[in-house]
């Protein structure tokens, strides 16, 4: 908080910099500027004071599910790098994660990848992120509440424990704290960062789609929920997007149900959201895996039409193999 010390308020800008990074409000650049004139320094430092209250209280109810949420404030001091790891602390736990980057100083385009059940930041995600990075992104990967390490005991989506799992609060928290992190980071273009995950990693990019604007998303062997209360986001989440959005889905799936994306994309359309859904008639739910040239060309090919300078100049491979139920 602002120091009195003889009539003058020895810290306005420090609070003014708190509120315009948390409000990023007009009004507070334009105190910026007439503070320096105010006619007394005391009643500046009160003017602000109220007014990061009055703009602390509109905005308390706005995101619920992450209100609390400190990336935006202090994740440069709650990360710890070692090499293409890293840790985050704070006062709801720690997770880890990896973090790879391209040659040279940027900035480049960055993608969160999310993996799915059982998975983790340092199998799934490095294995991705090793090819994003060849396209020249940024790539980071946190571990989630679903991932191999924090499992632990629990027996699956069936299980208790799994209303934890996918887009849960948790999830999506560690998913933004990532995006706030790639905003920061010098190398990284702060307008141009995207999002893949698969399953129930396809679950929080669904959740992040629908809380932060993003360039595009992809999604492998993920949907959403009939309604609240699982793993994978509700139609009401859903609507909520307005990100770019690539599906792609195994026909013969039997872990999440192609209907699932179906529902997905039939949302997106009738919000006018840019969307495209490729169904692989012989691929199951590792479609990732058992067509990963296709699914790797079609997620290359949708990033960089929806950023030109998204990946290195080179001659986009071609469309993959499958049906192609909703071009957008």
């Amino acid at each position: 908080m602002p120091v009195f010390k003889g009539g003058e308020c020895t810290k306005p800008r420090k609070l003014f910099f708190a509120c315009r990074t948390q409000f990023r409000a007009k009004f507070f650049r334009f105190m910026d500027v007439k503070i320096k004139t105010w006619p007394s320094p005391a009643w500046g430092c009160l003017v602000w004071m109220v007014a990061a209250i009055v703009a602390g209280s509109a905005a308390a109810g706005a995101d619920r599910v992450v209100s609390d949420i400190s990336a935006e404030f202090n994740v440069a001091q709650t990360f710890h790098v070692d090499g293409d790891r890293w840790t985050h602390e704070d006062a709801h736990g720690r997770f880890q994660g990896i973090l790879l980057k391209p040659q040279g100083q940027g900035p480049f385009p960055a993608v969160i990848v999310s993996h799915g059940l059982g998975g983790s930041a340092g199998s799934f995600g490095l294995t991705k992120a090793r090819e994003f990075v060849q396209w020249g992104m940024v790539a980071i990967a946190p571990d989630y509440t679903h991932s191999a390490a924090e499992l632990q005991g629990r027996r699956g989506p069936g299980h208790p424990a799994a209303k934890g799992f996918g887009a849960s609060a948790e999830n999506l928290r560690r998913a933004r704290i990532c995006v706030a992190l790639l905003r920061r980071m010098p190398e990284v273009a702060a307008s141009r960062i995207f999002a893949y995950g698969h399953s129930m990693g396809g679950f929080v990019t669904i959740a992040l789609a629908a809380h932060e604007p993003l360039a595009a998303a992809a999604i492998t062997g993920s949907g959403i929920a009939p309604r609240t209360g699982f793993p994978a986001p509700d139609p009401e989440t859903a609507s909520r997007i307005r990100v770019p959005f690539l599906i792609i889905h195994g026909a013969r799936d039997t872990t999440v149900r192609p209907e699932q994306s179906e529902a997905l994309a039939q949302l997106l359309a009738q919000h006018k959201v840019p969307c495209r859904r490729i169904v692989i008639p012989d691929a199951g739910h590792d479609v990732d895996r058992t067509h990963a040239t296709e699914v790797l060309a079609a997620i290359r090919e949708w990033f960089a039409s929806h950023d030109p300078a998204t990946v290195t100049n080179q001659p986009s491979p071609s469309t993959p193999r499958g049906q192609i139920n909703q071009t957008r």
